[in-house]
């Protein structure tokens, strides 16, 4: 077997957002193993950035598949995206993200099956171990039978301004037992010029549809990455973290210009309630039935979650 049978396919939802331009190219230039980009657009009106999708529907490498949306459901595009990839590799991205090579190799070696690694290591070992140490740590998670996914350990931001470094930030903790899960929402400890970016992740096609995909319940901006990663935790599949991209940095107008320009923290929080609430219920999977789903864990789930009144 030959390492070009490797391929990695990117999934971008986008509407109104010009910079899907330097998104896009910053992949194109890595080249191998990235080989297609799935640009799902829920809408695009914009006069400069439908111009920039027209012209990147030019290239061989990208697909522009066109979804009406009254607003933007980031989570029912990427899900369309899923179903539209022939690759059993993806990566899923943001309009605003420059990526690069080194960042990307990490993310997709420890996802790698291991017939897939031997033959990808044919070219790209060499470098690998020479530029890529935090993989040599990860790469014992690839003999998971539920699966892989590995998100983005470092956003840098182009500017470093940019309000995004201001505002607090939740992350999620999870006492599992054998028969009840207790998740615990918990404000992050760092606030630096620095943050994860949960939503960037590579991981097979398999795994992103055992767990019904995306759900597609959140409005607005924020929540629906982590709340993917909550349910592969309940599942037992791995979550990683490895690799840095840079994110054009821009106002908290972008992030919610189809949601009546709520406060980022104000949809953020109710999507933190909203996949609570499901989860609560029982909910685990999400809206991309399919029937390779994983049986159902049958767990007692409980959350503690108090808003932090004084968040930006």
């Amino acid at each position: 077997m030959s390492g070009v049978n490797i391929v990695l396919q990117v999934i971008i939802p986008v509407k109104n957002r010009p910079e899907i331009v330097d998104c896009v190219r910053s992949l194109l230039v890595i080249g191998y193993p990235v080989t297609k980009i799935i640009i799902c657009d829920g809408g695009t009106t914009e006069s400069k950035c439908l111009m920039a999708l027209q012209d990147l529907a030019k290239l061989s490498q990208v697909e522009w598949f066109k979804y009406t949306q009254s607003d933007f459901n980031k989570s029912q595009l990427i899900n369309q995206g899923i179903l539209q990839a022939s690759s059993d590799y993806l990566l899923i991205s943001d309009a605003d993200i420059i990526w690069n090579r080194q960042g990307i190799l990490q993310l997709l070696f420890p996802i790698l099956e291991p017939i897939d690694l031997e033959s990808f290591s044919l070219n790209t070992q060499i470098q690998i171990v020479k530029t890529l140490p935090e993989t040599s740590s990860l790469s014992a998670v690839n003999n998971s039978k539920k699966g892989i996914i590995c998100y983005v350990r470092t956003v840098a931001e182009s500017c470093l301004q940019t309000t995004a470094l201001k505002r607090e930030r939740y992350t999620y903790n999870i006492q599992k037992g054998e028969q009840i899960a207790t998740i615990n929402i918990v404000l992050a400890k760092s606030r630096n010029r620095e943050r994860p970016g949960c939503g960037l992740l590579c991981t097979r096609k398999q795994t992103l549809l055992s767990l019904g995909g995306y759900k597609e319940s959140f409005t607005g901006w924020g929540w629906e990455d982590q709340d993917l990663l909550i349910r592969a935790t309940l599942f037992g599949i791995k979550i990683c973290a490895t690799g840095n991209v840079i994110h054009l940095s821009h106002s908290d107008a972008a992030r919610n210009q189809h949601h009546q320009q709520l406060p980022p923290t104000q949809t953020r929080d109710r999507n933190i309630i909203s996949c609570l609430q499901s989860l609560q219920k029982g909910d685990i999977f999400g809206d991309l039935r399919q029937p390779a789903m994983l049986p159902h864990p049958l767990l007692k789930i409980t959350t503690n979650f108090t808003p932090n009144s004084s968040c930006e």
